[in-house]
């Protein structure tokens, strides 16, 4: 069994979407309709580069400047802020001031079958502030605090950045729930880290958190003050919806906020989460730092660890040391914003600060207090004079992360060295993502071992990651065996599609909620405007193996799925020699 990418979902409408983010592309024709007219083309130079690689027809690519319009109708997600919830709940298509929330809807297909599909549930404008635009997005899901539905999704909040510094928070409705502004500078990246439970007792346990970065400045606001502000903000609000009361207080948020220094220039980071030092590693940071006479601490103290990529250097490695007060956001803004009247939103000017023409007039507008960053120098880096980090992926397991540059390079990092274990050449413009996959025991060869005395002869699961990495300019999907393995896939799936990989799951979830109910989210999906759907990329364990280990799981897979077809198809068959012969013969 190879891997395989599927499709799990359609869009009801997404020409409608494309419209209202880029009113001049309206046209007659739905999208999707417009194919290329092979009349047209007189030679084999008329065709982009890679067109032979692709197995769907592709719209055609102009090159004249009179036809921008027409490549735009294609490749216009490209230039949207885009992000999907984990939980395959909500989707975020935002450009300049507006955005548009599509929600899933379960419905018949042409040929009698259901299938789920994206319709719009708002769409709108956001923009607060004259000029500012959305920047970054993401979709976060909150767990429920009911008994009965304990460790699943209870709502969507949609968190966006804009370029006036300020963060805002929103339902799936476009209401409004809470604004901050952290700095006064552009929103760059918005990342989120939820719980995860450790795989085994070395693995440091990390509380979730949401991370902002600034082209200056990282701030990362706790996620279990967030988890307990964005519930009370809703409830207050839905009370303020009712009854009309204007007295709302939101709790405040815990936050850090680190100004970074001994860098010229951030386009992205990650953050890694809480980390130990080792002993020799405490030893020789404090001798790299304070010199040969060093003070050494008894305990290695725990430290938050940051990485960006931007230029000079090119990648940067930031420590911060825990144990600091966190200071709270006392002044949080809260605001409703309501489709249905503008009584609330009246309301809700005194607690934004927003003021009318004739105040603005009469008094200067007074920007809302920003408190200063704590300084954070750079520990070490990657220098590279003539390259620029464009983007970072972090792994899963918090020990690899994927950086991608404007040479067209993809680099893997090792996290807790700092260093480079790997590179990838020739993947312009490329995006990234990460699947882990857990082995099933169930499908593990046995081994002619003797008995363990503990009565567990196979072992724990193990877990198997693979970098996937979308080149658009080729428009081709690869995945890789990490971190020396082969290409174990590629597939192609046009040029005008988007990857996105949250790296995050459910907010709210502890070490108990988290073991009541495993929630079905998915890892990674390509967003493909052309066909209007939305695939995602299963790769089987077995792929991660050696040559003869996977040759061999291969077989097991199979017959395991042979075994379970004729089951299912007759009963009877449990007993039949034709499966204890084939079952017989692969042991061998």
């Amino acid at each position: 069994m190879a891997c395989s990418i599927v499709q799990f979902c359609h869009f009801q409408d997404l020409q409608a979407a494309r419209d209202f983010l880029f009113p001049h592309l309206r046209a007659e024709t739905p999208l999707g309709a417009v194919r290329r007219d092979p009349s047209k083309s007189a030679n084999w130079e008329d065709d982009g580069w890679g067109a032979w690689e692709e197995t769907e027809p592709v719209l055609q690519e102009p090159e004249e400047e009179g036809n921008t319009c027409k490549t735009q109708k294609t490749s216009w997600l490209q230039d949207c802020v885009l992000s999907l919830s984990p939980t395959s709940d909500l989707m975020v298509i935002a450009r300049e001031q507006k955005a548009v929330f599509l929600v899933p809807k379960w419905k018949y297909s042409d040929k009698g079958k259901e299938e789920m599909q994206f319709a719009v549930g708002w769409s709108g404008s956001l923009n607060v502030e004259e000029g500012e635009r959305v920047t970054s997005a993401l979709c976060i899901p909150l767990a429920s605090q009911k008994r009965s539905s304990t460790g699943r999704p209870d709502w969507t909040c949609i968190v966006l950045g804009f370029t006036s510094g300020s963060v805002r928070f929103y339902t799936e409705n476009g209401v409004l729930l809470l604004a901050q502004l952290l700095n006064e500078d552009s929103v760059l990246q918005l990342k989120c880290r939820t719980y995860e439970i450790p795989r085994h007792p070395c693995v440091t346990e990390q509380n979730e958190e949401l991370s902002i970065l600034y082209p200056a400045a990282i701030v990362t606001i706790d996620g279990f003050s967030l988890f307990q502000s964005l519930r009370a903000c809703r409830n207050q609000v839905a009370k303020a919806a009712a009854s009309g009361n204007e007295n709302i207080q939101p709790p405040p948020l815990a936050y850090k906020k680190w100004g970074l220094q001994d860098i010229d220039t951030i386009i992205d980071h990650a953050s890694i989460g809480i980390m130990t030092l080792s002993p020799f590693d405490q030893m020789k940071t404090a001798s790299n730092i304070g010199g040969f006479n060093a003070a050494i601490k008894n305990s290695p103290p725990a430290m938050s660890q940051y990485i960006t990529v931007g230029s000079n250097p090119f990648t940067g490695f930031f420590y911060a040391l825990e144990g600091s007060t966190q200071p709270l956001l006392s002044h949080v803004a809260l605001a409703v914003a309501s489709k249905l009247t503008s009584a609330l939103l009246n309301a809700a000017s005194g607690w934004l600060n927003w003021k009318s023409k004739h105040e603005e007039e009469a008094v200067p507008k007074q920007k809302p207090k920003v408190e200063p960053a704590t300084p954070l120098a750079v520990r070490f880096g990657l220098p590279d004079s003539r390259r620029h980090g464009e983007s970072i992926c972090l792994s899963p397991c918090n020990t690899l992360a994927a950086v991608t540059d404007d040479f067209g390079r993809v680099i893997l990092l090792d996290v807790a060295r700092g260093i480079a274990i790997r590179m990838w050449k020739g993947y312009r413009d490329a995006q990234v993502g990460w699947i882990q996959v857990v082995e099933d025991l169930h499908e593990r060869a046995p081994e002619k071992v003797d008995s363990s005395p503990f009565g567990n002869t196979q072992g724990p699961s193990r877990v198997a990651q693979f970098l996937v990495i979308y080149a658009p300019r080729r428009g081709i999907l690869e995945v890789w065996s990490t971190q020396q393995g082969p290409r174990v896939g590629a597939f192609n799936v046009g040029k005008h599609c988007r990857l996105l990989y949250p790296g995050y799951k459910i907010m709210g979830l502890n070490n108990v909620t988290s073991q009541s109910w495993q929630p079905q989210t998915y890892q990674i999906c390509l967003v493909d405007p052309v066909s209007a759907s939305v695939k995602t990329v299963t790769v089987p364990f077995h792929l991660a193996l050696s040559d003869k280990k996977s040759e061999r799981a291969k077989d097991m897979h199979l017959v395991k799925k042979l075994a379970a077809l004729l089951k299912a198809k007759s009963p009877d068959l449990g007993g039949c020699p034709v499966l204890h012969t084939r079952s017989t013969l692969c042991h061998s």
